[in-house]
């Protein structure tokens, strides 16, 4: 959707008049341009997200009506303030948020203080995993004791077989056949898997950290039921032993088993990679899937590695 940025500035300001919370007049400033949403800021701490696509437009819904339902965290997560309504220069509309403080967490700032980033970021995820409050699983597509119907599952998790093929047809090798064998792995182990409130997009680049702690979770987009080890895969980014660190710590908490959960996560960590192959495919963008394709290949190598 061709949004113009001068007009979409203007369109939020008139509307900003007619919230629920005081507004001091600040201009809106364009903070990112993306292809599926313009974020504005407003002052300090309020930020607009304005969807450019349906799509976008039925998730940016789905994510606020999630952040509403959500039960208090470990963590902070982001506040909604109000929406804005669709109209000629807002297609699909607006929602606000209350921007949290901190500084996005990165390797460094994970590994100054391991203990610390291990223990509150276990606390978080374990307490999200453990909501069973049933507004908010309704929300996030549960039915009954927090399974999804079969389409919703499909929809979110299953490997759907364009990307499948495509994958292998780029793969050589024993790539190929590792990749093969992890898709039957997975497919089973999708089959039978316990399914919990999860974030959906848990790595650092959406972790916030304040005053030398973890302070705040970002961006409920993927917010669903799904399997645990969803929200523990992302962390591998931050390198093998930080994530079998707090895939340890995780187990121990949660009384899981570490090998178990372990197998878990790298499957959940491969299928996390293929997104991008998706999302590639859909748009046509080469660059992107070869971008992609190498997270695969990285993914399906720490799929072989045994456990520490």
């Amino acid at each position: 959707m061709p949004l113009d940025p001068e007009a979409t500035r203007e369109a939020v300001a008139s509307n900003l008049e007619n919230l629920p919370f005081r507004w001091s007049g600040d201009p809106v400033e364009t903070v990112g341009w993306g292809f599926s949403n313009v974020v504005l800021r407003v002052g300090a701490d309020v930020l607009v997200r304005v969807p450019r696509t349906p799509e976008a437009g039925d998730r940016s819904t789905h994510t606020a009506e999630v952040l509403r339902r959500l039960p208090p965290l470990p963590l902070a997560v982001p506040e909604v303030l109000g929406t804005l309504p669709a109209g000629p220069r807002l297609p699909f509309g607006a929602v606000l948020l209350r921007r949290l403080p901190g500084a996005v967490v990165d390797d460094a700032a994970a590994r100054a203080d391991r203990e610390a980033f291990t223990g509150d970021l276990t606390a978080f995820v374990s307490a999200l995993h453990g909501c069973g409050d049933e507004p908010l699983l309704g929300v996030l597509g549960a039915h009954g004791a927090g399974r999804p119907g079969v389409d919703a599952l499909d929809a979110l998790d299953a490997l759907d077989a364009g990307t499948a093929a495509a994958a292998a047809d780029r793969l050589t090798g024993r790539e190929r056949q590792v990749f093969e064998r992890w898709a039957t792995a997975y497919r089973r182990w999708l089959a039978g898997v316990e399914l919990v409130p999860v974030h959906g997009d848990l790595w650092p680049g959406n972790l916030l950290r304040a005053a030398g702690r973890l302070s705040g979770v970002l961006d409920w987009d993927e917010a669903r039921v799904a399997p645990r080890a969803v929200d523990l895969c992302g962390l591998w980014y931050l390198g093998r032993d930080v994530a079998e660190e707090l895939v340890r710590a995780y187990a121990a908490r949660n009384s899981c088993d570490y090998e178990v959960l372990h197998e878990e996560t790298r499957l959940a960590a491969v299928r996390r990679e293929l997104r991008g192959v998706t999302w590639s495919l859909r748009h046509d963008d080469a660059g992107e899937l070869e971008e992609s394709l190498d997270k695969v290949r990285r993914s399906l190598h720490e799929f072989l590695l045994p456990p520490a």
